[in-house]
C-alpha cells in the first residue's frame, strides 16, 4: 500500500508544515511583543518623569503673571515640534493610530515615535490642560509599527504589534496592564481574537512590570478606605451615570467646537495653539487647578480633602471643561484620559454634595467612592469604551471594592453619551472623514479593493464599422453577452449587448447591412480602474447594469461584472476576518 501512504502523506505533510509555520510566526510575534512592551514602557515612564520635571522647573514662572502666557508657549512649541519639525498632523494622536490600522495597514513613520512624545511633554509640562495618554499611545503604536516593518510582518501582524505598543504605553503611564489591553481591543483593534490577545497581554504585562520595578507597586491614586457600596448607592450611581454621560457629551462637543472655531478663524496649525493657549492661561490665572493633567486635584477629591461646596465644585468643573476643550481643540498634542478623569472625579464629588443633605449618612458612601465611580463614568462616556473606564479606575486607585458602582455608572454614562453623540471623541473625526474602516467590515472591504484588481481583460472588442453579421462571427468565439465598441485609437465609444439586438441578429439580411455603430449604446456608464468597489457598486446601481466597461481616461481596459465584485468581496471578507 505504498501508493496509499504517499497519497495520505502529502496532505498530512502540508498540515504539519502549516502548523510549524504558524508556530514559528506565533513565536516571532511573542518575542517582538516583549520588545515592543519594553520600548513603549520606557517611553511612557520617560514621558511622565520628563513632564513632572518640566512642571517643577516652570513652577516659579507659572505662579506669577507669566503663567498666563506659559500654556500658550507650551502649546506653540509642542505643536511646532509635531507639525513643523516632524511634519505630522496636529492632534492628540489616538485617531491617527486608528486611521493607520484602518486605512494604512498599520503603517506609521518612525518619526512618530518621538513627535507627540516631545510635543506633549512641552505642552502639558507648561500647563496645557491635557494628559499624556494620547501621545504615549501614538508613540507606542509607532514603536510597534516600526518594529513590524523591520521584521517584514504582514498587515495583520503589524496591526497586532501596533496594538501591543498602545497597550504597553497605557500600561506604563498608568501602571495598568488590563486597561492597556482593554483600550487596545476596544479602541484600536475593535476586536478580540486569540492571535491578537496573547501578544497584547504580554506587551502590557512587560510595560507594567517595568513601571512596577522602577516605582513600586503603589497605585497612582489612593482609593478611599471605605468602599462599601449599598443598594441605595447603586441606584444613585444610575443618576451619577446620567450626569457623567452629559459631561462626556460636553467635553466631546467642546473639543469639536474649538477645533471648528480655529478653522473658521483661519489661524493655521500653529496660530490656533498659540492663541487658544492664552485662553487656557487666563483660565489658569483665576483657577490654577484647571491647568496641567489635574492629578493633584484628583488626589484631593478622592481623599475628601477638597473642602468645597457644590458651587465651588461646579466652578472647578466648568473651568476644567473649558480649559481642556480649548487645549485639545487647538490641535496641540495632549491626551483625553486625564481631563476625563478629573472631570469625572469632580462630577462624582459634586453629585455627592448635592444629594448628601437628602440621604442619611449611614446609607451614603463616601465622596471618594462617588468620585471613583464618576471617573469611570466620564472615561466610558468620552471614549465610549466601558471596559476601559471600569478597569482604568480599578487599576489606578486599587478601588476594586467599587466595581458594582463603577459598572452601574459606566453603563449608564455610555448609554447617555451614545444617545447624543454617535461617535466617541476619538472616532468622530475619523467617521466624518470616512476613515473608520474596521477589518472585516463591509466599508473596509469595499474601500480596500480597487476595480483594477478584479477586471476581466480577456474581452473581444468590436468596432463601430462592423456589421452585425461580423458580430455574430465574433460572438461564436465567446460566451459573453456584452461587447465593448472601440474606435481606431482603442478608445471606448459605446457598449453593445447581444440581447438588445437579438431580432436583428436573427434576420440575416438585416444583420449584413446593420452597422454596430448604429445600434450600440453610446456613452453610458463606465468605471475607472482606480475606483474602489464601493464606487463601482454605486455606478452599477445608478446605471441599473450588471456589466460595466473599465477605462483609464478614454482607453478601454476590460469589463467588470457584479458577479466578479461579489466574489472578490467574499474572498476579502474571508481573508480579513481569519485569525492568521
Amino acid at each position: 500500500m505504498p501508493g496509499a501512504r504517499e497519497t495520505l502523506g502529502a496532505p498530512l505533510q502540508r498540515v504539519i508544515d502549516l502548523f510549524e509555520a504558524r508556530e514559528e510566526r506565533w513565536g516571532t510575534l511573542l518575542v517582538l511583543a516583549i520588545v515592543v512592551g519594553l520600548l513603549a514602557g520606557c517611553l511612557a515612564l520617560g514621558l511622565h518623569a520628563g513632564t513632572e520635571q518640566l512642571v517643577h522647573w516652570l513652577a516659579p514662572l507659572a505662579a506669577g503673571p507669566g503663567g498666563i502666557v506659559l500654556p500658550a508657549c507650551g502649546a506653540l512649541l509642542g505643536s511646532w515640534v509635531v507639525v513643523s519639525l516632524m511634519k505630522e498632523p496636529a492632534g492628540h494622536g489616538v485617531p491617527e493610530v486608528v486611521r493607520a490600522v484602518c486605512r494604512e495597514g498599520g503603517r506609521m513613520r518612525p518619526r512618530s515615535i518621538v513627535s507627540r512624545w516631545l510635543g506633549s511633554l512641552l505642552h502639558v509640562g507648561a500647563g496645557g490642560s491635557a494628559g499624556l495618554e494620547g501621545p504615549i499611545v501614538h508613540s507606542g503604536a509607532a514603536v510597534g509599527a516600526t518594529i513590524a516593518d523591520r521584521a517584514h510582518l504582514d498587515e495583520r501582524q503589524r496591526a497586532i504589534l501596533v496594538a501591543c505598543g498602545v497597550a504597553a504605553g497605557i500600561a506604563g503611564i498608568f501602571h495598568a496592564p488590563l486597561t492597556g489591553l482593554a483600550f487596545s481591543m476596544e479602541i484600536v483593534l475593535a476586536e478580540v481574537s486569540a492571535l491578537s490577545l496573547l501578544p497584547v497581554v504580554l506587551a502590557a504585562a512587560v510595560a507594567a512590570a517595568l513601571a512596577q520595578a522602577l516605582h513600586g507597586d503603589s497605585t497612582i491614586f489612593a482609593a478611599p478606605l471605605e468602599l462599601s457600596v449599598s443598594s441605595t448607592d447603586l441606584l444613585l450611581c444610575l443618576g451619577l451615570g446620567l450626569a457623567c454621560g452629559l459631561g462626556a457629551v460636553m467635553l466631546t462637543r467642546g473639543v469639536g467646537w474649538m477645533d471648528r472655531l480655529g478653522g473658521r478663524l483661519n489661524l493655521g496649525r500653529l496660530g490656533a495653539p498659540a492663541l487658544f493657549g492664552v485662553g487656557v492661561g487666563l483660565i489658569g490665572f483665576f483657577v490654577p487647578k484647571a491647568l496641567g493633567d489635574g492629578y493633584s486635584l484628583i488626589h484631593e477629591v478622592i481623599a475628601g480633602d477638597l473642602s468645597a461646596g457644590p458651587w465651588l465644585l461646579a466652578g472647578l468643573f466648568v473651568a476644567k471643561l473649558l480649559a481642556s476643550s480649548i487645549s485639545l481643540g487647538s490641535g496641540a498634542p495632549g491626551g483625553v484620559f486625564a481631563p476625563s478623569l478629573v472631570l469625572g472625579a469632580l462630577t462624582g464629588a459634586l453629585f455627592h454634595r448635592v444629594i448628601e443633605p437628602w440621604i442619611p449618612g449611614d446609607q451614603l458612601a463616601s465622596v471618594g467612592s462617588f468620585a471613583l465611580a464618576g471617573m469611570g463614568g466620564m472615561v466610558a462616556g468620552t471614549l465610549q469604551a466601558p471596559l476601559t473606564g471600569i478597569l482604568l479606575v480599578m487599576e489606578v486607585t486599587g478601588g476594586y471594592g467599587a466595581s458594582l458602582a463603577l459598572m452601574a455608572t459606566t453603563v449608564t454614562s455610555l448609554l447617555v453619551a451614545r444617545r447624543f453623540e454617535r461617535w466617541s471623541i476619538y472616532m468622530r473625526v475619523l467617521a466624518e472623514a470616512g476613515d473608520l474602516l474596521r477589518p472585516g467590515t463591509d466599508q473596509r472591504i469595499l474601500a480596500d479593493v480597487r476595480v483594477s484588481e478584479c477586471l476581466d481583460d480577456a474581452v473581444l472588442p468590436i468596432n463601430e464599422g462592423m456589421t452585425l453579421a461580423d458580430l455574430v462571427r465574433v460572438a461564436r468565439r465567446t460566451s459573453r453577452n456584452h461587447f465593448p465598441v472601440l474606435d481606431e485609437d482603442g478608445a471606448l465609444v459605446g457598449m453593445l449587448e447581444l440581447s438588445s439586438v437579438r431580432e436583428l441578429l436573427l434576420d440575416p439580411e438585416l444583420a449584413r447591412v446593420t452597422l454596430v455603430g448604429t445600434v450600440m449604446q453610446e456613452g453610458g456608464a463606465r468605471v475607472s480602474a482606480d475606483a474602489t468597489l464601493a464606487e463601482a457598486l454605486a455606478q452599477f446601481d445608478a446605471a441599473s447594469a450588471w456589466v460595466l466597461p473599465v477605462v483609464e481616461g478614454d482607453r478601454f481596459l476590460g469589463l467588470v461584472s457584479k458577479s466578479t465584485l461579489f466574489g472578490i468581496y467574499r474572498n476579502e471578507l474571508r481573508l480579513q476576518t481569519q485569525e492568521g
